[in-house]
């Protein structure tokens, strides 16, 4: 984007760096949060439990921004908890490492998008918010990959492995241009979801973000309950209709509020 001139090249001063690395590291944990969960309990099981996100920012919001909300959006807060309890106690897929790694990814996330937000204008990243937030993301997005590195390097099953996972997919019949397509594609599509979050936070508050983003896990949740044929047990789908539920009540009461002052 910045050979290409769409998006002007950032300039930031040594200091700017460090505030963006700490946002950058955020980003990096919460990543590896995700993915760690998802290696270990059901795809829909691990956004039931980032759900949780809202309440998260809420906290956040109050003691990094100093944005403090009425008493009854804090209490809207109480069904989120409630749904992702009751879905949790009976999740098929459940494992402790599974459930408390979402969690801390949205610890992590929660802070980058905090952070994301109050450093905003730190540096010359752009003439308007979007063109700030991209350049903001492409910069962060560096330091995340910096910070992940070395664990993608020497963990097991990282880049040390990458050759011989990639010959044995492809003694097992999986077309070498396939495989390449299928990773350039989750790079992009990733990077693109990013990007499309961050340009969100350019025009709506952390915890606005959050709300949006828990409405986007319903439609995760529902297609990998299908796509993945996941086995749902009565009181886990109560759950996260009541999780679900509880973020609808949260935005509504936090939208009301905000209209009376």
């Amino acid at each position: 984007m910045w050979a290409s001139g769409f998006v002007q090249k950032p300039s930031a001063s040594a200091s700017d760096l460090v505030k963006l690395g700490a946002v950058g590291s955020f980003f990096a944990a919460g990543q590896w949060a995700t993915v760690a969960s998802l290696s270990a309990v059901a795809v829909s099981f691990t956004h039931v439990v980032k759900a949780l996100e809202p309440a998260i920012n809420a906290v956040a919001s109050a003691f990094i921004l100093g944005q403090v909300f009425h008493p009854a959006v804090y209490a809207a807060l109480v069904p989120i908890f409630l749904g992702v309890a009751l879905a949790s106690a009976s999740e098929v897929s459940f494992t402790f490492y599974g459930f408390w790694t979402a969690l801390l990814s949205n610890f992590a996330l929660v802070a980058r998008n905090v952070l994301a937000t109050k450093w905003g204008t730190i540096g010359d990243m752009g003439e308007d918010k979007v063109e700030r937030k991209t350049n903001q993301l492409a910069v962060v997005t560096i330091v995340a990959s910096i910070v992940a590195f070395p664990f993608a390097l020497l963990l097991p099953n990282g880049l040390m492995d990458f050759y011989e996972a990639w010959e044995l997919a492809v003694s097992q019949g999986e077309s070498p241009w396939r495989l390449a397509y299928l990773l350039s594609a989750s790079c992009f599509h990733f990077f693109m979801y990013q990007l499309s979050s961050f340009w969100v936070l350019s025009q709506a508050p952390p915890i606005t973000h959050s709300v949006l983003n828990t409405l986007k896990r319903l439609v995760v949740i529902v297609f990998a309950i299908v796509a993945f044929d996941t086995p749902v047990t009565a009181q886990s789908a109560a759950g996260t209709a009541v999780a679900i539920a509880g973020v609808l009540l949260y935005s509504v009461t936090k939208s009301q509020c905000s209209k009376k002052g």
